[in-house]
C-alpha cells in the first residue's frame, strides 16, 4: 500500500529532518527534487520508466540509472515510500549494477552522487528512520564502491601524478585527486621512484607523497622493504614529515639495519625525529619493543589504527617482487591480523619473547573468532570459506599453534584474554582453555609456570560461564590428588551446568520498594531465578554465593552507594559478572548522565522506566528483558543454545560420575546433589539417566530415594524406570538402604505384584539389593499364588 507524508507521523519526521538539516547547511536548490514532481505525487511517474521511452530513444548508462536514482529521492522525501522503494530496486538490478558493478555503473554512480546534492545525508535520514531502510544502505554501500573505484582507477592515478609536474594548477588539481586516492597510489608512485629514467618526477612524487596522510602510512611501511636505495629514501621521508608513530618500529629497523646504506639510515632516523609523540622516550625504545607496542596496540583495537568504519573490507599491504600489492580482509579481522604481523616482525628481531609469541596466539585467536570459527576446533577451514586471504590456504587452526607451543603459552594466552576484557576475551579464553586441556598435566593445569601467566583455577573465575564450565570439566577430569586453590569451586560449576537451558539468572538493583517488588514479579514469572536488592553491595553478595554467572543486570538510574555510574564500574572489575549485560532503567532526570554512561561501556543499555501517579509501570521487566539481546550481543555475550547446554550438561554430569567413581580427596560432589535432583524431571532421558548414575554414587538418604521416586513413578517411561531400578541397586548395594518404610512398602508391592514381569524383575533386584529381614523372605514364599 502506498505510503504518503501524511499517513506517516514517521515520514514526517523524515521530512521535517532532511528539510531541516538542508535548511541548517544553506542548501537552498531543490531544483532536482521538484523536476520529478507530476500532478499525482501518489502515481508512479512512468514517463521515467524503461517501458515508457521510446524504442529509438537510446539512454547512456547514467541517463538510465539517474532516472531510477532522481526518482528514489524524491519519492523518498515526499513520503511515497513505495514508489521510492520500486525505483531503488529498478537502481539495484541494473545491468551495470547487479550482479557486478562494472566500470560504467561505477562511473555513473559516482557522477549521480555529486550531481544530487546532499543525496548521502539524505540516504542517512532514511536508513536511521523508514522501513525502507534495507535498500537504502544497499544504495550507500554502491556508491562507496563506487568512490573506491575511482580512487584506484590505475589510469587515473596515472594521469594525476603527471599533473603534479605541470602548471600550479595541474599540480593543485593532480594533488588533490591523488589525496582522494590515498594509498591506492602509493604503488604507482613507488614504482616511479624506483624506475632511474623517471628521475626528473622524483622531486615532485617526494614531495606529494607525505601530503596523502594518514592513509598512505600502511602501503608505505611495507615500502620500506624495496631494495632501491633511492626509492626507501624518499619514503621514509615520507614517513616522517607524516608524522605517524606507527611507522616507528618500521623505522627504527631500518635505522639500524646494516644491509642498509648509511644515507638512507640517517634518513630514517631524520624520519624517527620528526614523528610527532607524547612522551619523547618512546622514541629511544628499540626497534623490538617498538614493535610490541604497535602489536599490543592492534590487540586493543585502538580507534586511530582502525580501518575506515565506511568500508567493509580493509588492505594489508605485501611488497611481493618489489611491487607492493594490498590483499583485502574483512574489517572485523583486520586488527588481528596487523597485530599478527607486527608480533612476527618482533620476532624475527629477537626470538626469545614469550609475551609476545602469546600475543600473536591471542590475535589468531580473535581472528578466528571474527571470522565465525570455532577456537576450540581444530577442522580445517573450507578454502572456499576462507575470509582471510593474507595465509595460505593449508594455513594451521590456531589451536594447533596453541597447542603446539606448549602449556606455557597457553597460559600467557588466558592472562590475556583475562586482563583485556572486551567482545572477544571469550573466544582466546576458550581457546587457551582448550588447548591446556589437551596438553597440560595436572600441575599446569592448576599453577601457573610464567609469572604473568595464567592457569584454569583463574579460568574458572573467567565473567563467563562457558569458559569457566570449560575450565572446570578439565579439573575435574584431571582428578587431582591433592587439594588446591580454588578446588572447591569445580563441583559448584558443574552443576550449574545441569539446569534447564532455560532458566536465567538475573540481579536487580533498585532502592525503591515497590519498582523492586514489581521488576521481581516480572522476572520470576518466566522462570528465572532473580536476586535483587536496594543496594549493589548486598546483591553481589548474594550473587557470588548462589550463582555462578548472571545473564543480565538491571540497575536504577537513581541507585545509591554506590551512585550507577559507579555501580558500573565496580561490576566491570567483578571477576565472575564482569561481562553480564547491564540495562538502566531511566529515571526522569537522569537520561543525560546514563547517555554519556553508555558511550563509555558498550555493556551498557538503557529502558525508559515510565511511571503513572508514582505507580511503577507493570510492564517495566518486559522491556527490560526485551532490551537485553541487543545490548548481549553488542558486547558479543552469547546465550548458548539448548542443544549445547544439553551436550554441557551431558559432559558435566560424567565429569561427577567419574569424581564420584573415583572417591575424590578434592571434591565433593554432594555439593552438586540438588541439582542432580533437579535433572530428574529434565526432557531429555539421557540426561536423567545419567543423574541417576551419579546419585548412586552419593551416600545420602536424599539420593536414594530421589532415584527410588523416579523408579516407582508410573508417570515415567518404561525405559528410564528400568534404569531408576538398577541404579537403586546399585545404590543400595554400595550404602544399604537409605529408603523410609513407606518407600520399602511401595517398592516391596511392586516387586510381587506388578503384572509386567520384566519391571517386576527389576524392582525385586532393588528390593534385594537392600537387604530384607529373613522373614519377608519367607512372606513372599508363602503368599497366595494367582
Amino acid at each position: 500500500m502506498e505510503c504518503r507524508w501524511a499517513d506517516s507521523g514517521l515520514s514526517v519526521i523524515l521530512r521535517l529532518a532532511v528539510i531541516g538539516y538542508l535548511a541548517l547547511a544553506g542548501v537552498t536548490n531543490w531544483s532536482w527534487a521538484q523536476q520529478a514532481d507530476t500532478a499525482d505525487t501518489g502515481a508512479v511517474n512512468e514517463s521515467k520508466s524503461d517501458e515508457a521511452i521510446p524504442a529509438v530513444a537510446v539512454e547512456s548508462v547514467i541517463d538510465k540509472l539517474e532516472s531510477h536514482f532522481r526518482d528514489y529521492l524524491h519519492f523518498a522525501l515526499i513520503g511515497n515510500f513505495e514508489i521510492a522503494d520500486t525505483n531503488a530496486q529498478a537502481l539495484l538490478q541494473h545491468s551495470e549494477i547487479s550482479p557486478k558493478l562494472t566500470a560504467a555503473g561505477a562511473d555513473s554512480i559516482l557522477a549521480l552522487s555529486e550531481k544530487y546534492e546532499n543525496s548521502i545525508e539524505i540516504l542517512t535520514i532514511i536508513i536511521n528512520n523508514t522501513e525502507i531502510n534495507e535498500n537504502a544502505q544497499k544504495i550507500m554501500k554502491l556508491i562507496r564502491a563506487a568512490h573506491k573505484y575511482a580512487r584506484m582507477k590505475p589510469a587515473r592515478i596515472k594521469e594525476n601524478i603527471k599533473l603534479l609536474r605541470g602548471t600550479p594548477m595541474e599540480r593543485a588539481v593532480g594533488l588533490e585527486r591523488l589525496i582522494e586516492s590515498g594509498e591506492y597510489a602509493v604503488p604507482w608512485m613507488l614504482d616511479l621512484l624506483k624506475d632511474p629514467e623517471q628521475k626528473d618526477m622524483h622531486p615532485f612524487i617526494a614531495q606529494a607523497l607525505p601530503q596523502l596522510g594518514k592513509r598512505a602510512i600502511n602501503p608505505l611501511i611495507a615500502a620500506l622493504g624495496v631494495k632501491n636505495e633511492a626509492a626507501k629514501h624518499f619514503v621514509a621521508q615520507a614517513l616522517g614529515k607524516i608524522g605517524y608513530p606507527q611507522a616507528l618500529p618500521y623505522l627504527k629497523r631500518i635505522a639500524i639495519d646494516p644491509k642498509v646504506n648509511e644515507p638512507v639510515r640517517e634518513s630514517a632516523q631524520q624520519a624517527i625525529e620528526q614523528v610527532v609523540v607524547g612522551d619523547p622516550e618512546i622514541k629511544k625504545k628499540p626497534a623490538v619493543e617498538s614493535f610490541n607496542d604497535l602489536a599490543e596496540q592492534y590487540y586493543n583495537d585502538l580507534q586511530s589504527l582502525q580501518p575506515d568504519p565506511r568500508e567493509e573490507r580493509a588492505n594489508v599491504w605485501f611488497l611481493n617482487d618489489e611491487t607492493l600489492e594490498p590483499i583485502e580482509v574483512p574489517r572485523e579481522i583486520y586488527m588481528w591480523v596487523m597485530c599478527m604481523y607486527c608480533c612476527e616482525a618482533s620476532l624475527q628481531l629477537h626470538k626469545d619473547q614469550p609475551e609476545t609469541v602469546a600475543l600473536w596466539l591471542a590475535a589468531n585467536f580473535r581472528r578466528e573468532s571474527n571470522m565465525g570459527l570455532d577456537v576450540q576446533s581444530d577442522e580445517p577451514i573450507d578454502p572456499s570459506q576462507n575470509l582471510d586471504r593474507t595465509k595460505p590456504v593449508n594455513f594451521p587452526r590456531s589451536i594447533y599453534f596453541a597447542q603446539l607451543f606448549g602449556s606455557r603459552y597457553c597460559q600467557l594466552v588466558l592472562h590475556q584474554a583475562i586482563k583485556i576484557r572486551n567482545r572477544d576475551s571469550r573466544a582466546v579464553a576458550l581457546g587457551a582453555v582448550a588447548a591446556l586441556n589437551a596438553i597440560a598435566g595436572t600441575a599446569m593445569m592448576t599453577d601457573s609456570e610464567e609469572p604473568n601467566g595464567k592457569s584454569l583455577v583463574e579460568a574458572m573465575q573467567f565473567p563467563d560461564f562457558l569458559v569457566r564450565l570449560k575450565a572446570a570439566l578439565a579439573l575435574g577430569r584431571a582428578m587431582p590428588k591433592d587439594p588446591f586453590r580454588g578446588s572447591d569451586e569445580v563441583v559448584p560449576i558443574l552443576a550449574s551446568a545441569l539446569y534447564p537451558a532455560d532458566k536465567k539468572f538475573y540481579l536487580v538493583v533498585e532502592p525503591a520498594s515497590a519498582s523492586r517488588e514489581t521488576i521481581d514479579s516480572g522476572l520470576t514469572k518466566t522462570g528465572a531465578m532473580v536476586i535483587s536488592a536496594d543496594r549493589l553491595g548486598s546483591a553481589l553478595v548474594r550473587a557470588h554465593k548462589e550463582v555462578t554467572h548472571l545473564d543480565g543486570i538491571f540497575l536504577a538510574s537513581d541507585m545509591e552507594r554506590p551512585t550507577v555510574i559507579e555501580a558500573v564500574r565496580t561490576l566491570a572489575e567483578d571477576e565472575r559478572f564482569g561481562l553480564a549485560p547491564i540495562i538502566v532503567f531511566v529515571k526522569s532526570g537522569d537520561g543525560l548522565i546514563i547517555d554519556k554512561l553508555m558511550d563509555q561501556d558498550k555493556r551498557i543499555g538503557r529502558v525508559l522506566a515510565l511511571s503513572e501517579d508514582d505507580k511503577p509501570d507493570p510492564e517495566l521487566a518486559d522491556n527490560l528483558l526485551e532490551k537485553l539481546p541487543q545490548v548481549a550481543e553488542k558486547f558479543g555475550y552469547q546465550e548458548l543454545l539448548p542443544e549445547l547446554r544439553l551436550e554441557l550438561a551431558m559432559e558435566s554430569a560424567s565429569v561427577l560420575e567419574l569424581i564420584a567413581a573415583g572417591a575424590s580427596y578434592v571434591y565433593d560432589v554432594r555439593v552438586a546433589e540438588p541439582a542432580l535432583i533437579q535433572v530428574l524431571i529434565h526432557p531429555s532421558e539421557e540426561l536423567r539417566i545419567k543423574a541417576l548414575q551419579v546419585l548412586s554414587l552419593l551416600d545420602t538418604d536424599v539420593a536414594q530415594r530421589a532415584i527410588a521416586k523416579v523408579a516407582l513413578s508410573p508417570e515415567q517411561t518404561e525405559s528410564l524406570r528400568l534404569k531408576s531400578f538398577g541404579t537403586l541397586a546399585d545404590s543400595a548395594r554400595r550404602f544399604g538402604s537409605h529408603l523410609d518404610q513407606a518407600t520399602i512398602d511401595v517398592l516391596t508391592e511392586l516387586a510381587l505384584g506388578e503384572p509386567d514381569l520384566i519391571m517386576r524383575t527389576a524392582a525385586g533386584k532393588a528390593l534385594g539389593a537392600l537387604n530384607l529381614p529373613s522373614q519377608r523372605a519367607a512372606d513372599i514364599i508363602l503368599q497366595p499364588k494367582d
